[in-house]
């Protein structure tokens, strides 16, 4: 399988487990890389960007299942954002999202759990969570980090304001 493959059933694969729609480009970014990182999917590269891990092999893999018909992005309306917008994306194939999980963890029940997992913990969690996560767990991603500071003020901020 090649790499544009592997990411374009990863994309479908973390669409399938979301219920069919994903809120976010840095969401998917983020999800995608712990997937990655932590069920040993080889084969789709991450690098460190302005907000922490980025993969062209991912932002790709949505350029080409969109063109295909597999999947729909569309724009959201959110003034508090840098762009003004954030992406939707939303899974125009349900039996695509089952073949590409199959293609990507075939017998390994383990990781596809893991992966799922992932998926539902992240999904809907505060963006700021899982951003704080990766940075965390992963700082040599969030090295290049543009927002890494205001990251970690938010983070203290909500800790004093919840005594966390």
């Amino acid at each position: 399988m090649s790499n544009n493959e592997l990411a374009e059933d990863l994309v479908l694969f973390i669409l399938g487990e979301t219920g069919g729609q994903l809120r976010g480009a840095t969401r998917l970014q983020k999800i995608a890389f712990l997937i990655v990182m932590e069920t040993g999917v080889k084969g789709i590269e991450f690098e460190p960007s302005e907000y922490g891990p980025y993969s062209r092999d991912i932002a790709n893999a949505v350029k080409e299942l969109e063109k295909r018909g597999l999947i729909v992005v569309r724009h959201e309306v959110v003034p508090e954002s840098d762009k003004g917008y954030r992406e939707v994306y939303e899974l125009a194939s349900r039996d695509a999202a089952k073949h590409a999980k199959e293609r990507l963890f075939g017998w390994h029940v383990i990781r596809r759990g893991i992966a799922r997992d992932i998926v539902w913990l992240w999904k809907d969690a505060p963006l700021i969570a899982l951003i704080e996560y990766v940075y965390r767990k992963y700082p040599e991603y969030a090295a290049k980090s543009l927002i890494k500071d205001k990251v970690e003020d938010l983070v203290k901020a909500l800790s004093r304001m919840y005594s966390l």
